[in-house]
């Protein structure tokens, strides 16, 4: 089975976010999972997808995002 991977730039443009709070996020375990390959940084598709769903959001009261993963 073959998975979308995508750079960390790549992510960062999607969600239009700078590549460094990705770094950040990956620091402090509050974005989605990722593979290490060496030096490079690859988010599969299907945890993307799965950490966006988290973040969905009722209104603007719901505090659930960024809690522990």
């Amino acid at each position: 089975m073959t998975d979308t991977l995508f750079t960390a730039d790549a992510l960062a443009e999607r969600w239009k976010l700078s590549p460094q709070t990705l770094s950040q996020w990956r620091w402090s375990s509050k974005g989605p999972k990722y593979l290490k390959m060496g030096r490079r940084i690859l988010y599969p598709l299907k945890e993307i997808e799965l950490f966006e769903a988290k973040m969905l959001r009722l209104n603007t009261t719901d505090n659930t995002a960024f809690a522990t993963n």
